[in-house]
């Protein structure tokens, strides 16, 4: 049996000939000999370049008539179909006059948001350490546009400040008070190092319940959401209080041009959409999944080179996935703010506005255009479903439009449409790459996508057959 070193020196080879499908194969039993071993930091390495060197495609059809997948049980606020919209925009000086709450907080205005990506969104949020009172003047403003307040709310100090006394109950019943969704981030990224109540499961879990019963009794309008980070996945389901506390899981992350500012650690092949894989995995079958942080760098402080395009490209990759792929994923909060300005220092290390330059403003505007994606808290709105295309599918006769979730080893590629093996269209564009096909008469009928990387080699194919009615 070969070992991990002997797989990796293969796949560093065949992924450096081209040979790709290979070298992806490769480093994915690399990876399993890590995850054996419990080095599950090393297995996810390995499984990262295995996804940068693969190649796939899935079609999808947009049907209106079509059943899509919705969950048996719906937990609070969430919707049968669709994403709400969410975000934190909060540090966008290019968004008009701020407005400071009670808590001498900063806030954006919504609707200069709106205009500049093209679309209201459902949910915004804000940060607020645990002790200090509700930002009820934030929630008031939301309230009047119908948008739902979602609150990062972080025992800073530790645990130990978290007690069932006249605060927590106090903060719950404003929360009620409201009269609006509520979305409460109760002490998030636990699983990591760098919050003060990371380190101690059994509390952790404690507190969460003894938060979670205080609002079940005062605040039903709120939903209780229960949110790691992507990275260390070993102890994340340590810190997991239990069904019966939570109503939502969260995850957040960020597609970097170099992870921790290392140059060495280029992130800049990756795929946002993978970084998922685990905590949907592990949770989705039992609860909505929100995506509590997204942002994708366009400038990095390693080398400030711009990279609009590459950031645009990411967050396309990451929204186009969550109807085909993760379709549990029911929230999605883009964070808009330039971190090299911002952040605290020692992490002002990237640049994630989405709209200080027009190539990602852009791109965000047509990542969240899609009617999937919803802009109210329980609003009626049905989007179109998005299904798979599958062998036997009947679809309506005249326009059909189609889709893909598609992923090759070139950095830029085309997905090729064919209808009975006939060129019927292309889509280069990173995200969808939606295609209307003509589907003039009844019967059997073939569709094919073809994924051609940057130099016209094929990458990746699928057919199915469909039934024209």
């Amino acid at each position: 049996m070969e070992s991990a070193a002997q797989l990796r020196r293969k796949a560093d080879q065949a992924a450096a000939q081209g040979r790709y499908a290979e070298a992806a194969e490769l480093y994915r039993k690399e990876a399993a000999i890590y995850r054996k071993n419990g080095d599950i930091n090393g297995a996810k390495v390995e499984e990262m370049k295995a996804d940068r060197y693969s190649s796939s495609v899935k079609l999808f059809a947009h049907l209106a008539g079509a059943r899509p997948w919705i969950p048996a049980n719906l937990a609070k606020w969430e919707p049968p179909y669709g994403c709400y919209l969410g975000g934190f925009i909060d540090r966008d000086e290019r968004l008009g006059e701020p407005f400071n709450d009670e808590n001498f907080q900063t806030h954006q205005n919504p609707d200069a948001f709106a205009r500049l990506v093209g679309k209201k969104h459902a949910s915004l949020f804000c940060y607020l350490s645990y002790g200090k009172p509700l930002p009820q003047q934030w929630i008031e403003r939301l309230r009047q546009q119908k948008i739902a307040p979602h609150i990062a709310w972080e025992p800073n100090s530790g645990l130990g400040v978290v007690s069932d006394n006249a605060y927590l109950r106090g903060f719950a019943q404003d929360c009620a008070r409201a009269r609006v969704p509520i979305f409460l981030r109760f002490a998030s990224e636990m699983n990591g190092d760098w919050t003060a109540y990371h380190g101690n499961p059994a509390a952790y879990k404690q507190k969460w319940i003894l938060v979670a019963k205080v609002f079940r009794q005062l605040a039903p309008n709120v939903a209780l959401l229960w949110c790691v980070n992507s990275i260390p996945e070993k102890n994340i389901a340590e810190y997991y209080p239990g069904d019966e506390w939570v109503d939502w899981v969260g995850v957040n992350f960020y597609s970097v041009p170099f992870y921790d500012n290392e140059r060495n650690r280029p992130g800049l092949a990756d795929n946002p959409s993978d970084t998922l894989k685990y905590v949907y995995n592990l949770y989705a079958k039992k609860k909505p999944i929100a995506i509590g942080e997204f942002g994708a760098s366009h400038l990095s402080k390693v080398d400030s080179i711009d990279r609009s395009e590459w950031a645009a490209k990411k967050i396309n990759e990451l929204y186009a996935s969550l109807p085909r792929l993760y379709p549990r994923v029911k929230m999605v909060d883009i964070f808009d703010m330039d971190n090299l300005k911002y952040a605290e220092p020692g992490r002002q290390l990237n640049n994630y506005s989405i709209t200080d330059t027009e190539g990602v403003k852009q791109g965000y505007r047509r990542a969240v255009a899609p009617d999937y994606f919803l802009s109210r808290i329980g609003a009626t709105a049905r989007p179109t479903p998005i299904v798979p295309l599958t062998n036997g599918l009947a679809v309506p006769r005249g326009t059909l439009r189609v889709s893909s979730w598609a992923r090759c080893w070139a950095a830029k590629f085309t997905v090729a449409y064919l209808l009975d093996g006939k060129p019927a269209g292309e889509a280069s564009e990173p995200g969808p790459r939606e295609a209307d096909l003509e589907l003039p008469t009844p019967g059997p009928h073939k569709i094919a996508a073809v994924v051609k990387d940057d130099k016209g080699k094929v990458a990746a194919k699928t057919e199915v057959g469909v039934v024209v009615l």
